[in-house]
């Protein structure tokens, strides 16, 4: 394989479409796409994953690069909305991440740092990116006081 190849997930199926996936680590996790009739979930399923992969990718550099710049981040919340295609193959028309950060930052410099998040940095973004309409949107609240509460969900 070509390039930088410093990911190691395995997946082993575990019947139905219960697959347990585990990193390089050692840590496993739960994938299940579809639930028997009359059972609940509490694991992902392998499109919640992708999306959670994406949330969580481009929400690390963010906080990273605000915490580097001197910019301390009180809570920080990435949430997605989506939308599917119906057609076969199915694929993402659209994926909007809402970042929800508390901190005393300029709206230009939370701005830049997701925009160099999604574009430059993380490389889960950048390739969906390529496939898809990827937007996003800021909302900071500011203050110097915590309130102990975290961003809205």
């Amino acid at each position: 394989m070509a390039g930088s190849s410093w990911i190691f997930v395995k997946a082993t199926w575990r019947g139905g479409t219960k697959f347990v996936v585990e990193n390089r680590a050692g840590y496993k996790s739960t994938i299940t796409a579809r639930v028997p009739e009359g059972e609940t979930s509490r694991h992902f399923s392998p499109v919640d994953a992708f999306i959670a992969s994406l949330a969580a990718c481009a929400g690390t550099n963010v906080v990273l690069l605000l915490e580097d710049g001197g910019i301390p981040v009180r809570s920080f919340t990435v949430k997605a909305e989506c939308i599917l295609g119906s057609g076969e193959p199915r694929s993402f028309e659209k994926i909007h991440l809402i970042f929800l950060v508390n901190g005393n930052m300029t709206d230009a410099t939370a701005r830049d740092a997701i925009t160099r998040s999604m574009t430059l940095i993380c490389p889960i973004a950048v390739t969906v990116g390529r496939a898809a309409e990827v937007t996003w949107e800021l909302q900071v609240t500011k203050g110097t006081k915590s309130s102990g509460r975290k961003c809205p969900d």
